[in-house]
């Protein structure tokens, strides 16, 4: 993952997407389901570790628990396995609030996990032409024409819960575990 060395083990590594969302019943019986068009991650993983090797952990610690986000790859869900080979990028300038990207000619597959150059927030594509992609959520910011679309790679921004219970346990070996959610 890229935050600790290879004496810290990371393990049952989770991302959770939560997508706020209501629903009820028209008089005709029609299901009526909408988006409040907020989305956002949230990543739980456990480390392991000797207590020999405590302060890199607790540096970790000091760094992010007072709200400051880190940067993370996505561990499995980062490794891209479809059909793109070349890079992707944008053709043209998209507004914030925006979700449709015209970008270059692309086989990203829907489902697919994306972030922008100039952006950490994650993004899944939902629909795609060939040459537009619609993602969600909307964009939080402007996409600039020829922004590159990562879609193999990827990280994400994320800021330590505040329930998230830090303490570590006066043992040879260490667990603790990490809960973190979506910078945004």
């Amino acid at each position: 993952m890229g935050l600790f060395s290879n004496n810290i083990k990371i393990s049952d590594f989770k991302l959770q997407s939560t997508e706020p969302a209501y629903s009820n019943k028209s008089w005709t019986g029609a299901q009526i389901r909408r988006s409040t068009g907020i989305q956002y991650y949230q990543i739980s993983f456990n480390l392991q570790f000797n207590q020999a090797d405590r302060q890199e952990v607790l540096n970790f610690i000091a760094q992010y628990s007072q709200g400051r986000p880190f940067i993370t790859d996505l561990g499995y869900y980062s490794q891209y396995t479809g059909n793109q080979f070349n890079t992707v990028s944008s053709t043209a300038i998209v507004n914030k609030g925006g979700s449709v990207i015209p970008c270059t000619a692309n086989m990203l597959e829907v489902g697919t996990l994306v972030t922008f150059q100039n952006s950490t927030k994650i993004h899944r594509i939902i629909a795609n032409t060939g040459t537009s992609i619609t993602i969600f959520p909307a964009l939080r910011q402007n996409v600039q024409a020829g922004e590159v679309i990562r879609y193999q790679g990827i990280t994400g921004a994320f800021i330590i819960d505040v329930d998230c219970d830090l303490n570590l346990q006066s043992t040879n070996i260490i667990s603790l575990q990490v809960k973190a959610t979506e910078a945004l």
